[in-house]
This record gives C-alpha cells, structure tokens and sequence, in this order.
C-alpha cells in the first residue's frame, strides 16, 4: 500500500465531522426518553460503519461491499432522522461520498439518486416548515446530492487517470529498457560475435597450415581457444539479454488482462533477483496470464510475488468457471523443468468453489544450479 493511499484512507475520516448535528440533538436535548439509547447507538453504528470501510472494506472486490455500506448508511441515516424528529441532510452527505467515489459512474448515478431520493422523501415527512419553505429545502437536496456526489465521482475519476499515466509511464519506461537490451544483444551478436567467429576460424586455419612443432603453433592454438571461450561467453550473455525481465512480464501481463476485460490485483514484494531467477518467474507469469485468459472465463485474476521463509514465490489466482480448468499441458510442463534447473516447484490446481491456483515456489535464494545456467546458454 502506497503513502498515498494509506494517508488517503485517514483523510476520508474526516467526513464524520459531517456528524456534528447527531452530538447537537444529543446536547439540545431534541432526543428524550426511551429514544436517548437507540439514538446513542444508531449513530455509533453510523461511525463504525463509515470507519471501517474507510480503512478495511475499500480492499475488497466487486460492488457487494460499496452497494452495502451505502445501503446500510443511508438506513442509519432515516432511523437518526425519526429518532431525533427532525431532518438533517448531513446524515446523507456520506452515503453520497461512498456511492460517488466506490461505485462505477454507471451505478454511483443511480445510487445517488436513490440516496436523494430518500433525503427528498425525508424532508417532505419530517419538515414541519410552511409550504413554500418545505418546497424551497427540497430544491436545495439537488445542490447537495450533485456537490457532495458528483465532487466524489470526479475525485475517482482524477485519481483513476492519475494511475493510468503513472502506469503508461511506467510501461513506456520499461519498453524502451527492454528495447535498448534487445538492441545491444543484436550489436553483440552482430558485430562481436562474428569478428570472435572470424578469429576462431582463422586461427583454425592457421592452426591446420602451420607445420607440428614450428615455433608460434602453440601460441596460435592458445588464439583460437581463446576467441572460442569468448565467442562462448557473447552467446551465453546474448541469451541473458533476450530472457524476458519480470517488470516488463508483469506489466504486460497487466495490459493482456485488462485488455480481456479480467480485473488485475498485482503485488510485487521480491525485490532484486538473479537474471536467470528473473527469467524462470518472467515465464511463470506469462504462462500463468495466457492461461488465464484462454481457459478461465474470470473476472478477476490476482497476481502475488513474495519472498517468505527463503523462499520466492509467484501465485496467480483467478475467480473463473466452477468447472475444473484443465491445464495447458506443454507449457506447464515447460515451467515445470525451468523451475526444476532452479530447484523450485510448480503446483497448478483447480480451487474447491471456483477459480484456478498456479504456485511456483523456489527454494534459496533463487541463485540456478550449475547445470541451470549451462541449459539456458545453449538454447
């Protein structure tokens, strides 16, 4: 959770202060008898309501939770109003500011005029004022359903884009990364890895000319095994270069399912890896993402890396078909054996309700075994 958010989450608690007429009912004495308790406790339940989304029930997916809360709020409210006897339109700010900010425009929109509505409705039964006064507090419901609604609904949208550039910026900046690697393993290949080529086959050939025991033949050998050690060594560096890094693997990952209109929850807590580590999680999660948009029919997908007990590991859960989804043979197999160089491990089963979980694990500190590194160099 970011700075931001975490700060965001206190800010929003501030909109109790909208509360401030329960506690002048309260002191004015507008709430008598039997009535005192309930009221006490109503508004209790108001805070604790609005306080707990704030800080635990905003993480939650879907429309139950926000739809909820504001159904629940604006409940409270209209018992506070009876209660006390007498209408208060701030009792219904919040619920505004939850719809406007929680909910898709589509249905903030509808939300916020059920929640009008109901204040509408609440100063018509409530309000013991002269006709055209009561006519003229019921206009000024609209003011403050379009200010309090609408300014929340903007705030979402502001706060939305704000995120998406940050992202695109992101994966602008980790594409031109990736495109300047391709680019220098090309060079590589291209321009030093056929001048070693050159050498390595002239010295063969000067190797073949010169006559067994003539002074200078050894020193030509000691060339030629030389320039295969470092012909070599630009193969095995070029095939680093062209492994797939995790950042970009997760960003693309991000697009591919937002683009297939799946949900993405992604958290990334591994911090620095190995580039062979990086490579074999990369795979994980491309797998894992293809996987997911062929075969799963879900709605949302959550993407988890973490580092616990020495261990790094990747789980990619989604919320698809309550059928079992059968696993993508080769690629999983292919996982499999490039976790296997790592000695890691992959599990890949169907969830008991709904959904599918691929888990790779991989022991240590995720630093490949010999024979690891020996069988990405020679692909």
């Amino acid at each position: 959770m970011g700075r931001a958010e975490r700060w965001g989450r206190y800010a929003a608690l501030t909109a109790l202060a909208l509360m401030w007429p329960a506690v002048e009912a309260y002191l004015q004495g507008t709430v008598v008898g039997t009535a005192v308790p309930i009221f006490s406790v109503a508004a209790v339940a108001y805070c604790a309501i609005y306080a707990w989304y704030c800080l635990f029930g905003f993480r939650s997916h879907g429309l139950a939770v926000p739809s909820a809360t504001v159904g629940s709020l604006t409940l409270v409210a209209v018992a506070l109003d009876h209660l006390a006897g007498q209408v208060s339109a701030n009792y219904f700010l919040i619920p505004l500011l939850v719809a406007g900010f929680s909910l898709p425009p589509r249905r903030a929109l509808i939300a916020l005029g059920l929640v009008g509505a109901t204040t509408l409705l609440e100063v018509i039964l409530l309000a013991r004022l002269p006709t055209a006064e009561l006519v003229l507090q019921a206009v000024l419901v609209l003011p403050g359903v379009v200010l309090f609604g609408g300014a929340a609904m903007v705030l979402r949208y502001l706060l939305d884009t704000l995120s998406q550039l940050r992202a695109a910026r992101a994966e602008i900046a980790q594409h031109a990364a990736g495109q300047e690697r391709y680019r220098i393993a090309r060079d590589l290949h291209d321009l030093l890895g056929h001048s070693l080529s050159l050498i390595t086959l002239k010295g063969e050939l000067a190797t073949r000319l010169l006559p067994e025991g003539v002074q200078g033949a050894d020193e030509v050998r000691d060339i030629v095994g030389l320039s295969r050690d470092a012909l070599q060594q630009v193969r095995e560096a070029v095939s680093g270069y062209r492994q797939p890094t995790l950042a970009t693997e997760l960003t693309a990952a991000r697009v591919a399912l937002e683009a297939a209109g799946i949900e993405v929850d992604v958290k990334q807590s591994l911090g620095a890896l190995d580039r062979e580590t990086e490579a074999v999680l990369g795979w994980v999660v491309r797998e894992a993402t293809t996987n997911v948009i062929r075969h799963s029919g879900a709605k949302h997908c959550g993407i988890t890396l973490n580092r616990t007990d020495g261990r790094l590991q990747v789980e990619v859960v989604n919320d698809g078909w309550r059928v079992p989804q059968a696993p993508a043979g080769n690629g999983l197999r292919g996982l499999d054996e490039r976790l296997a160089l790592l000695g890691g491990t992959l599990e890949a089963s169907a969830l008991p309700d709904a959904g599918f979980l691929l888990r790779a694990t991989i022991l240590g500190s995720g630093h490949p075994r010999p024979d690891a590194i020996k069988a990405e160099a020679s692909t």
